[in-house]
């Protein structure tokens, strides 16, 4: 396609193995200067001229319908006078309001320092700015910087503030895609994920994420979605399938699996997920979907030992 440059949104030291899409597409760049990335259907536009409003931007078939469109601004961080804290991880972000808009920030509120990422968006969502201090000019088009300007943890946390909008949760857990059935496998640090994915990929089966899976609810199913966030195992892909069992995972000397039903279920999903603390309403969306998915779908408490027979013993439930 002329003008157009497709990108993987992976970290670099991190490469993704892209499998049946591409998680970032780099729009029309010498006109507009824009990439939109997808991860599990939520689409970002990242517009990198700032002359040009996200509103006057003309879509194309790639985003129009991206969830959010974002104004990119090097070189500087606006002071933000009025502070109305929604949420501070006390280490390395926080989410306040300041004069109607939402503020997403790379430090604490309590830190001396100033950040060096700010994300201010509309009360809707749809739009705002983001604003790095490096000062990348945007005459200088260096497409290494460009496909997620906001690193980790603002992309992932701008991602759990747009699924809350009704659109789906992002969860701690392993995805296997095994010829079209899919295992979700839950589970916090150390559970077990990355080591379910070793021994899943070994016996050619497909891996979404170790680490980070998208979920949502679609046309009377819930679907999983990779992510480029992973965890130890790196060959991860962006494809989307419906879910079939869930799991949560935990180490054991002999491989078991108890069903876990009702509100056992919910908390065991809502306790490995990315919820929205700051949102009533977005976390009595997540509350109701995890409970939606616990009473439709098969759950169990998987004990296993990490060896190949696992994956037997899953397919077999």
């Amino acid at each position: 396609m002329s003008g157009q440059t497709l990108v993987n949104l992976a970290k670099k030291d991190h490469p993704g193995k892209i499998e049946g899409q591409v998680y970032c597409i780099v729009v029309d760049r010498e006109e507009y200067r824009k990439i939109t990335s997808e991860i599990g259907g939520i689409r970002i536009s990242f517009l990198f001229d700032e002359n040009q409003h996200a509103d006057d931007i003309k879509d194309t078939d790639d985003d129009n319908s991206a969830q959010a469109k974002l104004r990119v601004h090097h070189g500087y961080i606006p002071e933000m006078n009025i502070k109305e804290r929604a949420f501070d991880s006390g280490s390395n972000w926080a989410l306040y309001k300041s004069e109607g808009k939402y503020v997403l920030q790379d430090d604490s509120l309590e830190s001396s320092s100033l950040p060096d990422k700010l994300v201010v968006l509309e009360p809707d969502f749809k739009t705002g700015d983001i604003y790095l201090r490096n000062n990348l000019g945007n005459n200088e088009f260096d497409q290494s910087l460009i496909p997620d300007p906001l690193g980790y943890p603002l992309n992932q946390i701008l991602m759990i503030i747009l699924l809350s909008l009704r659109k789906g949760v992002l969860l701690h857990a392993c995805g296997i895609d095994d010829s079209g059935q899919g295992y979700l496998f839950a589970g916090n640090s150390t559970h077990g994920k990355s080591t379910i994915a070793k021994l899943w990929s070994e016996n050619h089966v497909a891996v979404l994420n170790d680490d980070r899976i998208i979920l949502r609810e679609k046309d009377g199913e819930f679907w999983m979605y990779g992510t480029p966030w992973h965890g130890d195992f790196n060959e991860v892909s962006p494809r989307g399938l419906p879910i079939r069992k869930i799991f949560f995972l935990r180490h054991s000397e002999k491989n078991s699996a108890v069903p876990r039903k009702g509100a056992e279920a919910v908390s065991m999903l809502f306790t490995r997920s990315f919820p929205p603390l700051w949102d009533k309403k977005g976390m009595d969306y997540t509350l109701g979907l995890l409970d939606r998915m616990a009473s439709k779908l098969s759950c169990y408490e998987l004990n296993f030992l990490p060896d190949k027979r696992i994956i037997d013993f899953v397919r077999d439930i």
